[in-house]
């Protein structure tokens, strides 16, 4: 099994720095290493970062082609600087792998901490059932403080099947919700964009990624993500994945300034 890093954002929110950078670690080491040490006590043979050309060099110099033993490898998600402002989202990044990768996968952000455990407990169930997975955070644990902060979340509907199992149904990306507004919310699951997913659903991803390019072709901003492409796929009846929530604490930076949150979390 692969662990895949989607490293291709621009970081814009953090000032265009590299957030997986982020000085984060008990010696301050960077977010992007705490993540992979993390991901490694799940015994993954191979580890690849989808990358762009503006910031290969930097995890190159950093991991190397062969980091701890196991193999590293990068593949860039390309985009035109011409007629866009930034990569066209999560989906995308998934869909570049189309041809070039064949085995099964978990997905995850670059510049979030899901925990040694929340890794081992994904790639047990991957393998328990042989179909995709989905991790998922009690929606309430993942929002600010401030009871009217303002956020985007994407909401994973669930149903049970014979075996008492979480089924997926739908994924819908809510904008702009609040704790103080959206109470009927907060007890839904979220994605964490931590995904399991078997091969064929990269090509499924590919084909949905070229139309929605076609049909948003001259947008230069808008991106298609990751559980809105796969809640598609998913209810058009194409694959099934099964879901588990994530019972510790998701931490990221997102802002500057978050990492001396994130920092505090980890050594407390």
């Amino acid at each position: 099994m692969i662990v895949v890093f989607m490293v291709a954002g621009m970081s814009s929110r953090y000032g265009g720095k590299l957030k997986q950078f982020a000085p984060i670690g008990k010696n301050n080491e960077p977010l992007i290493k705490v993540s992979v040490d993390q991901a490694l006590t799940a015994k993954f043979k191979k580890i690849i970062f989808i990358t762009n050309k503006k910031t290969e060099d930097k995890f190159i110099n950093y991991f190397g082609y062969k980091y701890n033993g196991i193999p590293v490898q990068y593949i860039r998600q390309e985009w035109d600087e011409i007629t866009r402002d930034r990569p066209w989202g999560t989906a995308d990044a998934i869909a570049v792998l189309a041809g070039k990768v064949f085995e099964p996968c978990i997905f995850v952000n670059s510049d979030d901490i899901y925990g040694e455990e929340t890794f081992q407990e994904g790639v047990s169930l991957f393998s328990k059932f042989g179909d995709n997975i989905v991790g998922g955070c009690i929606l309430n644990k993942t929002m600010p403080i401030d009871q009217n902060a303002i956020v985007n979340r994407g909401v994973i509907y669930t149903k049970r099947d014979k075996n008492n199992n979480l089924i997926v149904t739908k994924m819908q990306e809510m904008l702009k919700i609040s704790s103080s507004k959206n109470p009927e919310l907060l007890n839904e699951l979220a994605s964490v964009n931590f995904f399991g997913l078997t091969p064929n659903v990269i090509f499924f991803l590919e084909e949905s990624v070229i139309n929605f390019k076609k049909e948003n072709a001259g947008d230069r901003k808008i991106e298609y993500i990751l559980p809105n492409a796969l809640s598609q796929i998913i209810e058009n009846r194409r694959i099934t994945m099964h879901c588990f929530e994530i019972k510790n604490k998701i931490c990221g930076v997102t802002y500057p300034g978050d990492e001396k949150n994130v920092k505090n979390m980890l050594n407390n």
